[in-house]
């Protein structure tokens, strides 16, 4: 017990004197968390988060193009450049300079047979354009059936459900992401201290101690663990309290994928010092590692929107299984019962082993 307690009270100072510590697994997820919170939080809120700036253009005023314009001004999605109603040449300019987001050309007269919508080349495949396309499309159909006098028969009735809370959104969504994250980080940035220990014969020394090689992992492992539990109440307090995150956690799940978690990419870590020589080789690995893996494992968005020859990499990365595992069991409140969690446990597990065998086969203990 002397000897993990030394062991421990030197990793620990280590660890937390370190810089790349403090930077890519507390600063970084907390400050990567806020800038998206910020942008995306009010998704789910019943706030409107999309809005387009635009005009409209009628060349003729007539009945049917003032229809149309009132209609448009009753969707709250549509701000107004100006109220009244420009010329096409005008409205090109704006667009070209981009003052406005959006011109949509009404008909000339009550037999014109189309409406235009008119927008800046450079978002032809934008978000914007498919929403500005849809709010118009949806008006001239409505406006359709009026002219043709048809009762529509069906409508669409939207209902999203959810095994968790009622009241998800993208802020719960995103914070057990981002927890998720800083633990992977914290596991493969943590593991910098082992290459200066190497550097300046610490390791080889301590081969001679009467200190065992088992003492000191579990020593680092500790450590790690520690260093976890600090980012996970972090994120979590900024997100409770910033952004209104709604969490439904299970304890027991929690824990169990948690130290899983931390314990698979701290043998990740291991691995990476196993195959660099200096602290310049294991940042850029490790930050290769980290990049892939942020923005393939379903972290700031859902992986069904990848393309296709890019999912078999989120299925082999260990940060989507852990993502995942978080998510259950903080935000849906799943079980150890659930086949999921079995899934996330054991991909986990399995990573854990293979850098392990890995590292410890090719860790040169000698600078």
């Amino acid at each position: 017990m002397k000897q993990f307690r030394k062991l421990f009270e030197a990793n620990f100072k280590s660890t937390f004197r370190e810089k790349a510590v403090w930077g890519w697994s507390i600063a970084f997820p907390v400050l990567l968390m806020v800038i998206f919170l910020t942008i995306f939080g009010g998704l789910n809120d019943g706030d409107t988060s999309f809005e387009a700036n635009i005009v409209t253009v009628m060349d003729e005023p007539n009945e049917l193009a003032s229809n149309l314009e009132t209609i448009l001004k009753h969707i709250p999605m549509l701000a107004w450049k100006k109220d009244s109603p420009v010329s096409r040449k005008q409205a090109e300019v704006w667009l070209k300079d981009k003052k406005i987001d959006a011109a949509i050309v009404l008909p000339a007269s009550p037999d014109a047979k189309s409406v235009e919508l008119l927008l800046n080349k450079e978002k032809e495949n934008s978000t914007l354009s498919q929403i500005m396309s849809g709010i118009v499309n949806s008006i001239l159909q409505e406006t359709n059936n009026k002219i043709a006098e048809v009762t529509p028969q069906l409508f669409l009735q939207t209902k999203f459900i959810s095994s968790g809370n009622d009241q998800l959104k993208y802020t719960d969504f995103l914070v057990t992401g981002m927890i998720a994250l800083s633990i992977a980080q914290a596991g493969l940035f943590g593991m910098v201290s082992l290459i200066e220990m190497r550097r300046n014969g610490l390791l080889k020394r301590m081969m001679v101690t009467p200190i065992t090689m088992k003492t000191f992992g579990l020593s680092i492992s500790l450590v790690r663990l520690i260093l976890s539990v600090v980012q996970i109440l972090l994120l979590t307090l900024i997100g409770v309290l910033f952004f209104k995150a709604t969490l439904n956690i299970n304890i027991l799940s929690f824990l169990i994928i948690f130290i899983v978690g931390t314990i698979s990419f701290s043998a990740l870590g291991f691995m990476i010092t196993a195959f660099t020589k200096s602290m310049d080789g294991y940042m850029g690995l490790a930050n290769i590692c980290s990049f892939l893996m942020m923005f393939l494992s379903g972290i700031f968005f859902e992986l069904s929107i990848l393309p296709s020859y890019v999912k078999p990499l989120s299925v082999i990365s260990p940060l989507t299984y852990f993502a995942n595992g978080i998510r259950d069991s903080m935000v849906y409140g799943l079980g150890i019962l659930n086949t999921h969690f079995w899934l996330n446990i054991g991909v986990l597990a399995l990573w854990a082993v293979v850098t392990f065998a890995v590292g410890a086969k090719f860790f040169k203990w000698e600078a």
